[in-house]
Formats: C-alpha cells, sequence, structure tokens
C-alpha cells in the first residue's frame, strides 16, 4: 500500500526539484485518494508521516524520489533531488507550493472539527484519511482537500464517488479569491452531480459550513448549514459562460 502511494506522489513530483515536508504532506494526501480511492478510509496520519519520510529521508521504493539535500532559508527548510541544482525560480516555486500547503494543513483539523460538529447525530465510524459518519440509515464519507487540488483531482475523486458506500463529500477551505470556485463549477459541477458527489465549503474563521455543489440525502442535515440556500443559489447565478477564466 506504501508503494503505490508513494509511486503514484513521485509521479506528481516528476517536475520538482526542490519541495517541502508541508508540500509532500499536503501531496501525499492527494496520492493516498488517487491511490486507494474509499479504501483511504482504511488508512490514517501514519501513512502520510511515512510518505513524508520515503521522499526526505529514506526511500521505502525504488520508484520513490528523494530530496535528499536539506536547504534552509530562514525558519522553512527546502529539500531538493543530489542529481540536480536548482535554480532561484525552483526555490520560489517550492515556496509557494510551501505556502499553499501550510494553510491548507493548518486548516484541516478545524474542518474535521466542523465536519464533526455538522454531525453530530451521526456516529464517527472511521477516522481515517477518508473520514466516515453513519446512522442506522445514512453514511457518508468525507475528504478534505482545497478546491484547485479537487480541479485537478476530479476524476479520482469521482471514480471514489461512484465506488463508496454512501454518499463522497469533498470538503474545502474558503480561499481569498472567487475565481478557483467559479473556474471549478463552470468545468467540473455537471459530472461531479451527475457521480452524486458533493463538494462543501468550510469558513474556518467562522467555524462554518455552506454547500457548493450538491445536497446531502438526509434533510435533517440541511440545518446545520449556515446557508442552506447558497447551492442553489450559486447553480442559477454561475451557469452564464465567462470567457478567459483561464
Amino acid at each position: 500500500m506504501d508503494t503505490a502511494v508513494i509511486e503514484e506522489l513521485s509521479k506528481m513530483l516528476s517536475d520538482k526539484k526542490v519541495v517541502s515536508a508541508e508540500e509532500l504532506g499536503r501531496k501525499a494526501i492527494r496520492a493516498i485518494l488517487r491511490t486507494l480511492k474509499d479504501k483511504a478510509a482504511d488508512v490514517n496520519d501514519g501513512l502520510i508521516r511515512d510518505v513524508v519520510y520515503s521522499f526526505i529521508e529514506c526511500p521505502l521504493s525504488l520508484k520513490s524520489l528523494h530530496f535528499s539535500e536539506e536547504v534552509k532559508i530562514g525558519d522553512i527548510k527546502f529539500y531538493h533531488l543530489h542529481t540536480q541544482k536548482p535554480e532561484k525560480e525552483d526555490f520560489d516555486e517550492a515556496y509557494r507550493e510551501y505556502v499553499i500547503s501550510k494553510s491548507y494543513l493548518s486548516k484541516l483539523e478545524v474542518m474535521k472539527d466542523v465536519t464533526d460538529r455538522f454531525f453530530s447525530e451521526y456516529d464517527l465510524e472511521n477516522d481515517g484519511i477518508l473520514r466516515i459518519y453513519s446512522n442506522n440509515r445514512y453514511r457518508y464519507g468525507v475528504f478534505y482537500s482545497r478546491i484547485e487540488d479537487v480541479y485537478e483531482d476530479v476524476d479520482h475523486h469521482i471514480e471514489t464517488s461512484i465506488s463508496f458506500d454512501g454518499e463522497y463529500v469533498v470538503v474545502v477551505p474558503t480561499e481569498d479569491r472567487v475565481h478557483p470556485f467559479i473556474k471549478f463549477f463552470r468545468n467540473h459541477s455537471e459530472k461531479v452531480r451527475r457521480a452524486d458527489m458533493k463538494i462543501w465549503v468550510v469558513n474556518t474563521e467562522s467555524k462554518t459550513i455552506d454547500p457548493f455543489v450538491g445536497y446531502p440525502k438526509d434533510f435533517l442535515l440541511l440545518k446545520g448549514f449556515k446557508n442552506p440556500k447558497i447551492a442553489s443559489l450559486i447553480s442559477s447565478l454561475w451557469r452564464v459562460e465567462v470567457e478567459d477564466l483561464d
């Protein structure tokens, strides 16, 4: 299992010369979803730590990239491949990914707390990378990501939604810009709906959650949203085609 995830992450990082542990951690979570789909419920944070260890300490697979050389810039540790000399642009890109990843990782526990409260009438069936809430009638699998990462991984999420025994929900944090949400909605919302997949958004400052694409079949859960009508409003307003989304 570790090997398949490591190999997938190596593919994701194939054009990288410099990384941070934070970027590896965030992308390891994505690689777990890509590789295991709904079986991500069976693994926990220990796998993430093992994967990061493989990339910067001791490779656990012959196909694992190994960023063996450490460079500290200020308080941030970066790692680069021994076989390549990184340029300034490589460090600039690694820093950008570090900022994104640190922000996401710092919000994970808050997002989990918010969904725990949202599903407070449910049992926490499984506390894996895919977090499962269930009662005697409904079952929800919750995965935590970022909207731009979901955009890149959308086909993997759809496969997970189709294979999961229950309703599959991807929870993402709010962003400073609305553009990534508009871009995702215009390009992927229809096929996400067809797969019965949901995407909900957590404001980690106010600790509230709202629907972006899709509603729960358990209508009693609607009261847990701050603005339960927002997904319907988005659907009616954002269907107009706009040029230059990219």
